[in-house]
């Protein structure tokens, strides 16, 4: 009877033993999840910022259910983008060729409004994308979006970050060498080159290398070839859209075929790459090389 009671008391405390262990590893376990999540997500803080959609040919009464406070959300999935902070319209134009004149015309449709409701939401920005509310947002992204009363989609033709820090990046590039050149994006709206800036810097989106830091903005009339009603083209000037070009220092590296960027771009004229800013999502094109030189 005592030996029963001994192997008893013994089975007991080994279970007690057992159990201790067991939530000691698992208060362990999670401490360990904790810190690690702690240090390898750290917390973003946000700030006000908001964002400006154009809806082009809407009906008049669409203006009419925009009302600043509304909610407003991604058509496609539901997503919510934020509040309607204001809200401004003007008659529907577009410009077109007149074979008659020779050149680009500005036709005004009295009965549909071109009108730009600015949401805001909580934000921060990045060099690569400004992300607010939940959306990475950029100037010329197509972006539905729908409300109490009204649907349409628009594009992305404004992005305010109110005077955010931007978060820093350390991709600085690795190539032996140290390439200049000219980087140029065609038959942009007017409005467009405000959203680069010199010190900005521009990444690939396929490849998310760093294409070059800005050194140089600039801009001229975009002309497109035209046919007349004779028969023979004319190079004409489109109104409201540029041609912008940008000065870009980048880093490069020497192959037997040529030269290319760290993220495998080719230094060669008409190759393109679709580039990414804090506010652009444009594919752009390689104009020319300026100078490369041993870093």
């Amino acid at each position: 009877m005592a030996k029963n009671t001994e192997r008893k008391l013994r089975f007991n405390i080994i279970d007690v033993l057992i159990l201790v262990l067991v939530a000691a590893l698992g208060i362990a376990a999670v401490a360990l999840r904790n810190r690690s999540s702690e240090s390898g997500g750290r917390q973003i803080e946000t700030y006000p910022m908001s964002f400006t959609v154009e809806l082009q040919s809407a009906p008049e009464g669409m203006l009419e259910q925009m009302k600043p406070g509304k909610n407003i959300y991604r058509s496609t999935d539901g997503t919510y983008l934020g509040t309607i902070k204001s809200v401004s319209s003007a008659p529907h134009s577009e410009i077109k060729y007149s074979e008659t004149s020779g050149v680009f015309e500005e036709l005004s449709y009295q009965e549909n409004l071109d009108i730009r409701v600015t949401i805001e939401n909580q934000g921060y920005s990045g060099l690569r994308e400004t992300v607010i509310g939940s959306l990475a947002v950029r100037v010329g992204d197509e972006l539905p979006v729908k409300g109490q009363g009204f649907a349409k989609a628009g594009f992305v033709v404004a992005v305010d970050t109110q005077g955010a820090p931007i978060a820093q990046d350390q991709n600085t590039g690795s190539g032996e060498l140290e390439a200049v050149y000219e980087f140029s994006f065609t038959d942009c709206r007017d409005f467009v080159p405000e959203y680069y800036h010199v010190g900005d810097r521009l990444y690939d989106k396929l490849s998310g290398s760093l294409l070059g830091v800005v050194e140089k903005v600039e801009t001229a009339p975009h002309f497109e070839t035209q046919m007349g009603q004779g028969g023979g083209s004319a190079y004409v000037e489109k109104p409201g859209r540029l041609d912008v070009v940008l000065t870009l220092r980048g880093h490069a590296v020497e192959k037997a075929d040529g030269y290319y960027l760290d993220g495998g771009q080719e230094l060669k004229v008409g190759a393109t790459s679709q580039a990414l800013s804090q506010f652009i999502n444009r594919t752009g094109q390689f104009l020319r090389l300026v100078s490369l030189e041993k870093k």
